[in-house]
């Protein structure tokens, strides 16, 4: 009798600890996706910047690297936030706020490399794909931004004596927007307004291993309106991509709000930086406005902090997501978000998804069916009445070679 209790007994507590593991395995492999909404090395977007990163010492605000960022989870909530400088022999906790907001900053040496990850863990102990996060940044006390300075002082030389051809030589002919597009749009520009006057303070010079050089500045301007005479002021802040070329630095991409071209800002900027400043716009008749970003392409503003992740283990599709003030507008049916897709940085593109408004889409195409190749996205929201749309988003990359 007593060795068939203790057999009941030892099965009984077999069975428990079976169970209690199953049940912690599903909890542990859950479908909850822990992520970044957005992450920024000094005010340069890190899904933009390649995997070896060249900072400049005179750019370092107090000397500093500073990584900011927001944190989210699908189900849960974000637990900690922590960052590895040493290629993840160790790991320092970064500051952060009840709404995922992070923040993580250190002094780092000249000459030096630091090989970075970012590891978010939910209050199950779920981590995001921190080597999705891994950087390595060395800074540098190269004078680089003195080449970045002098190719922003020519174009806005060029530009303020309305000299499409000068401007233009000082772009590159890859420019990601299309180089015509640009063109016609500056002569737009000259067109809408006079006494051109420019001012910027360069922020931070970011290299990456690609050749380009990531720049963020804030400016203040004032225009005068050709058709109303008026004189219009903003002031802001934006980003540029320069490629190194043979003859120095040429823009290769530029942000909303926009400092040249603001005739065509849905199709001569890739991205938008968040803002809640008011710019000078043109409209399409060639009228000089100014208002809060969100009007500044038909009252539409542009999807901001675009990113990109792979529903694991579905390697035939991408998630996007994105943030918007618009937010509260997704269940009124006014508008959708369009996803465009490419082989290539710089298009040509077309059409992966047309849908009710989202801040989340899921891309399911023959591209990714191809799973050969490093694949493009970019967003934007159009208005299902009268056609209008916002600027493009950033544009993500997602490597498909798997």
């Amino acid at each position: 009798m007593n060795t068939l209790k203790l057999l009941a007994i030892t099965l009984l507590c077999l069975t428990f600890s079976t169970a209690a593991e199953a049940k912690w395995w599903i909890f542990g492999q859950s479908e909850n996706e822990i992520s970044t909404r957005y992450l920024y090395l000094n005010g340069v977007s890190y899904d933009e910047l390649g995997d070896k990163i060249t900072v400049y010492r005179e750019t370092l605000p107090e000397g500093q690297l500073v990584l900011r960022g927001k944190a989210g989870t699908t189900s849960s909530q974000v637990g900690v936030v922590q960052v590895s400088r040493d290629g993840k022999a160790t790991w320092q906790e970064a500051a952060r706020s009840d709404d995922g907001t992070f923040e993580y900053g250190f002094k780092p040496e000249i000459g030096k490399s630091y090989l970075m990850y970012v590891k978010i863990m939910d209050t199950t102990g779920k981590s995001n794909d921190v080597e999705a996060t891994r950087k390595e940044v060395t800074v540098s006390d190269q004078n680089i931004s003195a080449l970045v300075r002098k190719a922003l002082d020519d174009l806005i030389a060029a530009y303020r004596a309305e000299d499409p051809r000068g401007f233009m030589n000082l772009v590159s002919p890859d420019f990601s927007a299309d180089a015509a597009i640009l063109d016609r749009a500056i002569r737009r520009d000259f067109t809408a307004f006079d006494n051109i006057d420019l001012r910027y303070t360069l922020n931070n010079v970011t290299s990456a291993g690609s050749g380009k050089v990531f720049v963020s500045l804030s400016f203040t301007r004032g225009v005068t309106s050709t058709r109303s005479g008026k004189t219009l002021t903003d002031k802001g802040s934006t980003e540029f991509v320069f490629s190194m070329e043979e003859k120095g630095p040429k823009a290769f991409s530029m942000k909303n709000p926009l400092i040249f071209g603001l005739s065509d800002a849905e199709n001569v900027a890739t991205g938008t930086v968040p803002s809640s400043e008011p710019t000078i716009t043109v409209a399409s008749d060639g009228s000089v406005t100014i208002g809060t970003p969100s009007d500044s392409v038909g009252g539409i503003p542009a999807p901001q902090n675009l990113h990109a992740t792979n529903p694991p283990p579905n390697h035939h599709m991408v998630d996007l997501e994105f943030s918007t003030p618009m937010d509260e507008m997704a269940s009124q049916g006014f508008y959708e978000v369009v996803v465009e897709e490419s082989l290539g940085m710089n298009g040509p593109w077309q059409v992966a998804v047309r849908k009710d408004f989202d801040t989340f889409v899921r891309v399911e195409s023959d591209y990714i069916a191809q799973k050969s190749a490093i694949l493009y996205f970019r967003a934007k929201i159009v208005r299902n009445a009268g056609g209008e749309s916002s600027p493009y988003s950033n544009v993500v990359s997602f490597d498909n070679r798997w």
